[in-house]
Parts: structure tokens; C-alpha cells; sequence
């Protein structure tokens, strides 16, 4: 879905997807979570990390009635920003898209939490 603040900001730079690149392994950047009360998961979790060529990466997860969906962040998936803030503005914009056919209280929770961190 494209909207007026998508053109305020730069494209995602999309590369192929690549196994051999693998995940981070080691220490993410920034991980922003939207934790659950009771539970030992995350209700949704966004990590950004900086790539070796100065490149921001994103993954989202998140758990929510039911249904959840998740990656770890890496090279491997071929999603890339220019900047932090753009990373996470995509980022955002990717889990409310995965969020579209999920109906419930925790996944307007979400909602509402990612809306807030754009």
C-alpha cells in the first residue's frame, strides 16, 4: 500500500534473496519489541541492523491470535534501506501488511504499536 508518507521516504533497496548470506548471528543493532504480559514471546518484534556496506536491514515477527509470522534479520533476504528511519518505516509498513488478515484485540494492539513508531 503506497501512501503520502511512503513518498517522503527513499525506496527500499531490494536485493536478491541469497542463503549463503545467512542471518546475524550475533548482536542486532536494535531490536524494538512490543512485549506480551504473560507470555515468554513477543506480542511483535522489529530488528534493525547495519550491514557491512552501510546498508540497514530489517525482519518483523510478531504473535497474534492465532496466527504469527517472523525472521530473524540478515542479508539473506534482500531487504535493505539507505537509512535507519527508513528501515523502519518499511519495517512498519511490512507488518501491518502481514497484519491485514489477522483479526483480534492483540493484533490491533500491534497495529496501534507500529503506527506509533513511524
Amino acid at each position: 500500500m503506497t501512501d503520502l508518507l511512503d513518498l517522503m521516504r527513499e525506496p527500499p533497496v531490494t536485493l536478491p534473496v541469497f542463503d549463503a548470506l545467512g542471518v546475524i548471528q550475533g548482536e542486532i543493532d536494535e531490536t524494538l519489541r512490543l512485549t506480551h504480559p504473560r507470555m515468554a514471546w513477543d506480542r511483535a518484534r522489529i530488528e534493525l541492523h547495519r550491514h557491512t556496506d552501510g546498508l540497514w536491514m530489517w525482519s518483523v515477527s510478531f504473535h497474534a491470535d492465532g496466527r504469527g509470522s517472523g525472521y530473524r534479520v540478515g542479508p539473506k533476504w534482500g531487504h535493505f534501506a539507505k537509512s535507519r528511519e527508513d528501515a523502519l518505516h518499511w519495517a512498519v509498513d511490512e507488518l501491518l501488511t502481514r497484519l491485514e488478515s489477522v483479526e483480534g484485540k492483540n493484533a490491533d494492539l500491534i497495529r496501534a504499536w507500529a503506527r506509533g513508531l513511524a
